[in-house]
């Protein structure tokens, strides 16, 4: 049988390992398979952790969010199996510690191998693509093997259990179920790290492929998520110190269901359409536990505590049809796409009477100079967004080849319907191969980015339009011998229309921002010997915003000076395999700030403030991590036995990136970095 997808493979070279030169991609994209994807070191179970190591990533910590090339963890589009899912990692924070706001979430929602492949561009995709522009990430679902097998995996959180094999519909239809449970309440109990909380996920993800006829197929994708957490009083009385007083509870729900038609065109043509449906509902609430107010050595359930101070609801309905068209002409490879997106928001901010916060910027709002807190009201804070509205894109490209030579040129058009604007985004791309030994490679293009519906939801006044990044680079790949591959590539950008925060009370958000961001990847691995390989990059970058707040030109804040990752991997055999990867980075950039003593005067318990004076002034100190893993598989009859050890953080190496304010003693508390050891084992059963 004759499936759409194998067209585009005789269309397109795969050149060594994990580079592809696919011409109507970024001629910097990187993709990873499969079984690199679930035995890459400091991987552990999550294919996202797996992307350490790529052009322009940054990823801090064992956590699957990461940022590129300066930009944050949530300017990243992720697709799955080309639908748009921005849901793909759990525990993306709306509420609590600054870490967790602005971290971009902690565990991805995939099982390590429901995931066939991820291709990854740092930047310069084609005009198939817009709404962010950090980075773009395509993730391949698994089809389904022929033949049947049934898996188990465990590790200490919980565990997964999976279907891979035919679906019985037509002849050559395949089935992949998955399904997992983890509970990381019970794990950090059993590691006694009992202040952290209990965060709960439940992933089940079903993807069927059935061919229709010899010209067409059939592709059905569900996956439902679910995540709770929860943080009481029981563990802010193991925090030392009562560190961190805060009460969180959060849950969201999180589905999608799409179908997708692929058709044969006769022998030079691919017509995809795909419609989905999108839901997600999220519910946050924070609260504030108050143990210094309770006699010292008092349980926690004598804690005065003031629960659900506040509460962020957000609710996302989404229909969506993508239809896209390729085709060989008479110059290259034509192809061409359209969006509708039907999209109904339903967010809604509530806080239960006033909230003293003492952590503050020194222009946000205080009806007194002389105050040194800020106080959230619901007055200023309770806000909602009700709305409903149509966005639609299209877009066309053409591969130009001329011997050595292929010219890309595309645009984007598109109306988003929440920013109430149309804007057109050209693309283009260049590449040469003179030889088997080099290529160079150029990209050019301008992407727009749109507002976060919370920035939307937080004040009626946040009439918010698209951010604008204006991108080129220019790179070159060479490969020495048939082992090696280098790959170097600078880019610029030029960013405009940034979207900055202007008031923390008010929740007021404008595009007043604008900057720049320039620097420099470059990527070689290969094969030292048989059976050994090798893995070093390099990443420079220099990230500068001006937010219009009188204090200039500042480092943006994901933005760090150097990124550089050395890694090594041993097939010893058919059996083992070991690896190690050594990470170092710079420091993000840090804040001026003054605390203030005693700030709720006499008679009023004794709080400490911090007064934010200069943001992303210097930098915080740089930190390195070493990560290693063992593999070992050995197959007994019907049944395959993989385990591994994967040890994140081997050293206990300290980061000073993420710290958090003690308002009650006045200090500045770093995150106690420890060696984080996934364990797991995995059962592949087939017949």
């Amino acid at each position: 049988m004759f499936r759409a997808d194998e067209l585009r493979e005789q269309l397109f070279e795969i050149v060594v390992r994990e580079w592809k030169t696919d011409p109507l991609e970024s001629p910097s994209s990187v993709y990873i398979d499969r079984e690199a994807l679930r035995s890459a070191v400091g991987g552990g179970a999550d294919p996202l952790l797996s992307l350490d190591g790529l052009p322009g990533l940054a990823s801090a910590s064992e956590f699957a969010s990461f940022s590129v090339r300066g930009r944050g963890p949530r300017d990243n589009l992720i697709f799955v199996d080309e639908f748009p899912f921005d849901k793909a990692i759990h525990f993306d924070a709306t509420l609590g510690e600054e870490e967790d706001v602005g971290g971009g979430g902690r565990f991805s929602i995939f099982a390590p191998n429901v995931i066939s492949g991820a291709e990854f561009s740092p930047g310069g995709w084609g005009a198939a693509y817009g709404g962010r522009a950090g980075s773009l990430l395509k993730l391949e679902v698994a089809d389904g093997n022929p033949s049947p097998s049934a898996s188990l995996r465990l590790d200490l959180a919980g565990y997964e259990v999976g279907y891979d094999g035919p679906a019985g519909i037509t002849e050559g239809s395949t089935l992949l179920v998955s399904a997992r449970r983890l509970d990381f309440g019970d794990l950090f109990e059993t590691i006694e790290e009992l202040d952290i909380g209990e965060p709960v996920l439940r992933d089940i993800l079903i993807k069927s492929v059935v061919p229709v006829s010899q010209d067409n197929t059939l592709e059905i994708l569900m996956i439902d998520t679910r995540e709770d957490f929860t943080r009481d009083v029981n563990n802010v009385f193991e925090s030392p110190n009562f560190e961190d007083a805060s009460l969180q509870d959060s849950e969201q729900d999180s589905d999608l269901y799409g179908l997708t038609l692929q058709s044969l065109l006769g022998d030079n043509a691919v017509w995809s359409n795909k419609v989905y449906y999108r839901k997600s509902d999220k519910v946050s609430s924070e609260g504030e536990a108050f143990p210094d107010l309770a006699p010292s050595g008092s349980p926690a359930s004598s804690f005065p505590v003031r629960e659900d101070i506040i509460t962020i609801g957000e609710a996302e309905t989404e229909i969506g049809w993508r239809s896209d068209f390729e085709t060989l002409n008479r110059w290259g490879i034509f192809s061409s796409g359209i969006r509708v997106t039907e999209l109904e928001l339903v967010y809604e901010t509530t806080l239960d009477g006033d909230w003293i916060r003492f952590v503050y910027d020194s222009d946000d709002f205080r009806p007194d100079s002389e105050q040194k807190f800020i106080v959230l009201t619901p007055e200023n804070t309770d806000s909602s967004l009700n709305q409903t509205e149509t966005s639609y894109a299209g877009y066309v490209d053409q591969v130009f080849e001329f011997g050595d030579w292929s010219f890309g040129a595309g645009v984007r058009v598109e109306r988003d319907g929440f920013a109430r604007e149309s804007f057109a985004s050209p693309r283009f791309r260049v590449n040469w191969r003179p030889s088997g030994t080099i290529r160079y490679f150029a990209t050019a293009g301008l992407f727009h980015q749109s507002p976060r519906y919370l920035e939307l939801a937080a004040n009626d006044s946040n009439n918010l339009d698209n951010e604008r990044i204006t991108h080129r680079s220019l790179g070159v790949q060479c490969f020495p011998n048939r082992n090696w591959s280098i790959l170097t590539e600078t880019y610029y950008q030029s960013l405009d229309n940034l979207i900055v925060d202007l008031d923390r009370v008010n929740g007021t958000f404008a595009n007043i921002g604008e900057g720049r961001s320039y620097g420099l990847d470059i990527v070689a691995d290969g094969m030292i010997r048989e059976g050994v390989y090798g893995t070093a990059t390099y990443s420079y970058n220099n990230a500068e915003v001006d937010r219009k707040d009188g204090r200039g030109n500042v480092a943006a804040e994901f933005s760090r000076d150097h990124v550089a990752t050395l890694g090594l991997t041993w097939e010893i055999n058919d059996r083992w395999k070991v690896a190690v990867r050594y990470k170092y980075l710079s420091g993000r950039p840090d804040d001026e700030f003054i605390i203030h003593p005693d700030v709720l005067g006499d008679g009023e318990p004794l709080r400490f403030s911090k007064e934010i004076t200069e943001r992303n002034i210097g930098r915080k100190s740089s930190s390195a991590l070493l990560n290693a893993r063992v593999d070992y598989r050995r197959a007994f009859g019907p049944i395959d036995v993989t385990a591994f050890l994967d040890v994140i953080n081997v050293t206990a190496a300290s980061s000073s990136d993420d710290t958090e304010f003690d308002y009650r003693r006045g200090v500045q508390v770093e995150d106690d970095s420890e060696a984080e050891p996934l364990i797991g084992l995995r059962l592949d059963y087939a017949w």
